[in-house]
């Protein structure tokens, strides 16, 4: 009995190993054309990509504004629409003039709020620099007075800067004459160009806000429309694994976001409440500064402190030591009680993992890479969990990370200390004790 030869066909051939094969060696092969471009050309690439940056920054700023108001938009567009529905014609024109409110609303809200951290802070910074000026010819007095008596003084460290006082003024008036004064028209050029980027920056944000409003306006409609793409191109099973994907990234950046917010508020408000108490200087404008850098996770308090204590060093030594004992003892009670409270288990992260992901974010991106550094990291560690997880589980394998821990080195017996949830794996499974 002769076998008749299978029939070619579009769909058959698609179908077969060879398809396959060669699809995967095409993609792999372009893989590698790009990366060799872009290893050759990283200069050109970067210059291009900054340039792209640039001008989508106000679309940016626009969407992350828009995902910052919408709790408030949310919150005041179904508070109205159920205050009103019975009242207008129709549902519909309830639902559009609740959302003119919630923009409204949500608007003001974000001006009200730059403008009073603007206003907090420009003031406090005026006042700031102006007692400082003050001040400078007092502690040049005193310094050239500690000077001028240091050849009778025992102090090395005087003596040497009292007898090569002439020499370290001619030559800061060799670098003023060859360096500062050559230099002038590129200074003049910086400045310039500091004030053209302000203008810019300013329309910048106007045009942000018209964003942040569209977005508010047709978020629906752009979830909508992503939803029916992904689902015209993925299977339903692959389509609603991406909408995971996308709750949980939500639910990671709004949680995480949101409560270092709040979290930020109120270290300031009680960094201003404790220095007031401790008549510490400058207390409004070094709040204000605790506290938005306290959005930085881990190394924002440093980033904070350390500045602000080096600007009390100059006004008042004690009232430096005062706010570094102060400093400690607030980030002391925000890492321990107030952040976990707040924040719960939004990242669920170890502090290796947060150090991580803020130094390798705010290397690539900087400030914003710092803060959204965190979020993202947990979503991609969330996912790597569950992959090895599901492996685990399909073997028929143990999955608490506990059970492989090793702590025979220090003579400690695991389940004396964590319990029967830490008996010791073996290849088999969990290892049985033998009578």
């Amino acid at each position: 009995m002769t076998r008749e030869p299978r029939k070619f066909s579009i769909k058959t051939w698609k179908k077969g190993e060879f398809f396959k094969a060669g699809i995967t060696i095409f993609l792999v092969g372009l893989a590698l054309i790009i990366c060799s471009y872009y290893i050759s050309n990283f200069s050109v690439i970067r210059a291009g990509w900054q340039k792209i940056n640039g001008i989508l920054m106000p679309f940016y700023i626009g969407v992350i504004m828009a995902y910052l108001l919408c709790p408030i938009y949310n919150q005041v567009v179904a508070w109205m629409y159920k205050l009103i529905k019975t009242k207008a014609k129709t549902p519909k024109k309830a639902l559009k003039f609740s959302r003119v409110i919630a923009t409204v609303v949500a608007v003001v809200v974000m001006i009200a709020v730059l403008v009073g951290v603007v206003m907090l802070i420009i003031p406090n910074l005026y006042d700031s620099i102006v007692s400082l000026v003050d001040r400078l010819p007092v502690y040049f007095r005193q310094t050239e007075a500690l000077i001028e008596n240091g050849e009778n003084s025992d102090n090395q460290i005087i003596q040497y800067i009292a007898n090569n006082m002439d020499e370290f003024e001619k030559r800061v008036m060799n670098l003023f004459q060859e360096k500062v004064l050559p230099a002038s028209s590129e200074i003049v050029t910086f400045i310039s160009s500091r004030v053209v980027s302000t203008i810019k920056g300013v329309l910048n944000f106007f045009i942000a806000m018209i964003i942040c409003v569209y977005v508010l306006n047709s978020k629906e409609k752009f979830i909508a429309q992503g939803r029916k793409l992904i689902l015209a191109v993925f299977s339903k099973d692959r389509a609603e694994k991406l909408f995971e994907l996308g709750r949980l990234t939500n639910t990671t950046f709004g949680g995480f976001i949101s409560g270092k917010i709040i979290d930020s508020v109120i270290i300031g408000i009680l960094c201003y409440i404790l220095m007031t108490i401790l008549s510490i200087p400058m207390a409004m404008l070094i709040s204000v500064i605790i506290g938005i850098t306290n959005i930085i996770p881990f190394f924002g308090p440093i980033i904070g402190a350390v500045p602000s204590a080096l600007l009390l060093l100059i006004i008042s030594p004690v009232a430096a030591l005062k706010f570094i004992i102060m400093a400690l003892a607030l980030q002391t009670v925000d890492g321990n009680i107030i952040g976990p409270k707040i924040l719960g288990k939004t990242t669920r992260l170890a502090s290796f993992w947060v150090m991580f992901a803020i130094i390798v974010g705010g290397g690539l991106f900087g400030f914003p890479g710092m803060i959204l550094g965190v979020p993202l990291f947990a979503v991609i560690y969330t996912y790597c969990s569950r992959g090895v997880n599901n492996s685990l589980k399909k073997k028929d394998i143990e999955t608490n990370t506990l059970t492989y821990e090793d702590f025979s080195k220090y003579g400690i017996d695991k389940e004396e200390v964590f319990g029967k949830a830490a008996e010791p794996y073996g290849i088999a499974g969990p290892e049985k004790k033998t009578e």
